[in-house]
């Protein structure tokens, strides 16, 4: 794959994977019929070639590396493994009332888990 067309199938991926997070529909559309949303962001699937959707998460380094792989080995394959993990969910936890004020008072930020300062 040329490097133009790997931005352009990154940013399809992308734009598919930011849908699906975003709107319930597209999930329902990733599950049910995941070639027509491929398409619906500019991405067409090779006629007779399996797409099997993977919500699982890789590890975030690899995620894309793996799509393209994906992508450019299913001419061949016949298979488009669809990597579309699930977001991550924050941890939200209760303000203490000093943790509050300070933020009301624009005097101190609350410690989030998981996000550096």
């Amino acid at each position: 794959m040329h490097s133009t067309e790997r931005t352009v199938f990154a940013s399809g991926y992308s734009a598919v994977v930011a849908a699906v997070w975003s709107d319930p529909g597209q999930e329902r559309l990733l599950a049910r019929d995941p070639r027509v949303l491929l398409a619906e962001h500019g991405i067409r699937v090779p006629a007779g070639t399996a797409v099997v959707v993977v919500r699982d998460r890789p590890a975030a380094s690899e995620v894309m590396d793996a799509q393209i792989r994906s992508w450019e080995e299913a001419a061949i394959s016949g298979r488009l493994t669809l990597f579309v993990p699930h977001p991550d969910r924050l941890e939200t936890r209760d303000l203490a009332e000093e943790e509050l004020e300070a933020l009301v008072a624009g005097v101190g930020v609350p410690e989030v888990p998981g996000i550096s300062r």
